[in-house]
């Protein structure tokens, strides 16, 4: 076969160093030769940093990662903190903390089939289905956390799974203090009640060192005095195996109890004003006027807050929610009455600071006075003839009143109520007090759009029409008249005391503002209340011999239904020493229903500070 060279010709080939043949150029494959190496120093290189990386890990920093990681089987063990106590005035516990034991269960660490078999014998124990178990787990909102299956178990349910721990995986007893009311329902009003903290509500409190599940105040002193109240939590660490076993304690941290509160409160005062309204609706406060201090309030009916501990079910919630009688309403700040004829305090002092009266000057009263289109009506019928200002406040005759207040005139009652506090709250210091209402000619045309008519002043000078009040309000004008004319802001709590023993904080009388009042304008409407009391007034069923009680009843129309029941008074009438209001609602006669309530609350009072004294 003849040889074709055009194979040759088209293509260029190269003869190597050992003889061979190449179609790539010498310079081409120095190339590849070179990037061949710079390839493999590379690889050198990345396997030399590995190599030196695990070298430091495991030699240098062997320690530290064998720390990090028996960490992950170290568990804090929260203990909160005892909330701190709460004293009545003479040293008296009112609110305290009890021992409770919860059942939890650490399930993230656990195999599913010791998880399973560790519910199947949680279950009848606790009293909880499988079911519910797993759906707890499933909804824990706090991942990786202990999980609570039941709390505040009994002393028997504890003492079963403490003696099963060793065979029930991630189970655990935790113990922790819950709030505890000794006396109930006596003093929900002044206390309030704890409540467990939800998610919204931690957003604003998780700075000031709330977590979810935490249990705060929500209503009375409770939520007042939070702050001062909760304490700081402590607990253990302790380290736990890959089957939720507990190994050992590493270590603990003492929690350290919340600060106590030392109250103005009396119990005794406080129980014997409970048991005076067992069975009705109504409030009852009482004050010292010389300081303010709140001896008692009640308010009736009320709630036991232990039902909120550890937390309240729906059906109970629900049912304090939509009882008619309103328990959940504190009646003492926030019920709104019109105040009937004990208004007439106000009504009297208003004419004879402005010299509108003399004190010799008469009106008559036969039962009715007939005013312009209305014929306005005395409570008692028949009239009470001739009468000068102090029978008047001692019969507490209506159509006399009418007349006064006429001639006082709207702006001066007006005037005269704003001075006392009847326009504001008196700032207590507990939540969701109420003002009432004090009508103005302007609030008429704001309100109602139209303009104040005499008729309106008729109503208005005997404490009806468009008028409400509070019984604190009633109670702490009470008290201004008693000492001769300061106000008080009134107060609940002496001293906080901190867990050492030391007072953190003491409180002291608050002068809102003193009235000036004549000294014998004061002494004259004293003399006027002592008479309603014990020269056959209205009130003569709240006399006491030797005491000095002095009051005024009232009588306030309702119309929803059967009169209100009013008595606001003081003892002793010349150096008073407690001031109070009682509110019947739909009592019917204040001088009836409420002056012998207040009998006995005065009674007590000075029983007790006789004892005091012998002793």
């Amino acid at each position: 076969m003849p040889f074709d060279p055009a194979p040759f010709t088209r293509k260029r080939f190269f003869v190597t160093e050992r003889g061979g043949v190449d179609l790539r150029p010498p310079s081409t494959r120095r190339e590849f030769r070179f990037r061949l190496l710079f390839v493999t120093v590379i690889i050198c290189l990345l396997f030399l940093i590995l190599f030196l990386r695990l070298w430091v890990l495991e030699i240098f920093q062997g320690e530290k990662f064998t720390r990090l990681a028996e960490d992950n089987s170290i568990r804090l063990l929260a203990y909160p903190a005892p909330r701190g106590l709460i004293y009545d005035r003479k040293g008296r516990v009112l609110a305290k903390s009890r021992l409770s034991f919860s059942i939890t269960i650490h399930p993230w660490n656990l195999s599913e089939e010791i998880l399973n078999e560790t519910i199947d014998h949680i279950g009848p124990i606790i009293g909880m289905r499988k079911e519910e178990i797993r759906e707890r787990i499933a909804k824990w909102p706090t991942p990786f956390s202990s999980v609570l299956l039941k709390e505040d178990v009994g002393l028997e349910v504890a003492t079963k799974i403490l003696e099963r721990k060793g065979s029930l995986a991630g189970m655990d007893v935790k113990t922790r203090p819950l709030r505890y009311y000794p006396d109930g329902e006596l003093l929900a009003p002044v206390l309030g009640y704890l409540g467990e903290i939800g998610r919204e509500e931690l957003r604003t409190l998780r700075s000031k060192g709330y977590s979810l599940g935490d249990r705060m105040g929500q209503d009375g002193l409770e939520k007042v005095y939070d702050g001062y109240l909760r304490g700081e939590d402590g607990g253990w660490q302790v380290q736990i195996s890959n089957q939720g076993q507990r190994i050992g304690v590493i270590g603990y941290r003492k929690p350290i109890p919340g600060n106590d509160l030392i109250l103005t409160i009396d119990k005794r005062m406080q129980e014997v004003a409970w048991d005076s309204l067992r069975g009705r609706s109504g409030a009852i406060v009482v004050l010292d006027p010389r300081t303010g201090e709140v001896l008692a309030l009640v308010s009736s009916p009320t709630f036991d807050p232990n039902l909120f501990v550890p937390r309240i079910s729906k059906t109970k919630w629900s049912s304090l929610k939509e009882d008619p009688l309103h328990p959940l309403t504190n009646r003492a700040i926030q019920g709104q009455y019109a105040p009937g004829s004990i208004f007439k305090v106000i009504t009297a002092l208003a004419a004879l600071e402005k010299g509108l009266i003399s004190r010799d000057e008469r009106f008559s009263c036969s039962g009715t006075f007939p005013f312009k289109d209305r014929v306005f009506r005395c409570w008692r019928k028949e009239g009470h003839g001739e009468l000068n200002i102090k029978e008047a406040i001692i019969h507490s005759c209506d159509i006399f009143f009418y007349q006064l207040g006429l001639r006082v005139g709207v702006d001066n009652l007006v005037e005269l109520s704003q001075k006392f506090g009847l326009d504001q709250s008196t700032r207590i210091g507990l939540p969701h007090e109420e003002k009432g209402l004090l009508p103005t000619k302007r609030w008429r045309k704001d309100s109602l759009g139209r303009g104040w008519y005499e008729g309106d002043t008729v109503n208005l000078s005997i404490g009806q029409g468009y008028l409400l009040v509070t019984p604190l309000q009633m109670a702490s004008l009470m008290s201004a008249v008693a000492n001769g004319g300061r106000l008080y802001e009134p107060q609940l709590v002496k001293e906080i005391i901190s867990s050492e023993g030391e007072t953190i904080w003491r409180m002291g009388p608050r002068l809102v503002r003193e009235i000036n009042l004549e000294r014998e304008t004061i002494e004259f409407l004293r003399e006027s209340l002592f008479g309603v009391v014990n020269e056959l007034g209205t009130g003569w069923r709240a006399k006491i011999e030797g005491v000095g009680v002095a009051g005024k009843t009232g009588t306030a129309e309702n119309p929803l239904g059967e009169d209100h029941a009013w008595f606001i008074g003081f003892a002793p009438h010349k150096e008073p020493e407690i001031a109070l209001a009682v509110l019947i609602e739909h009592g019917g006669m204040g001088g009836e229903v409420a002056a012998p309530i207040a009998k006995k609350i005065f009674e007590a009072y000075f029983d007790q500070r006789t004892v005091t004294s012998e002793q």
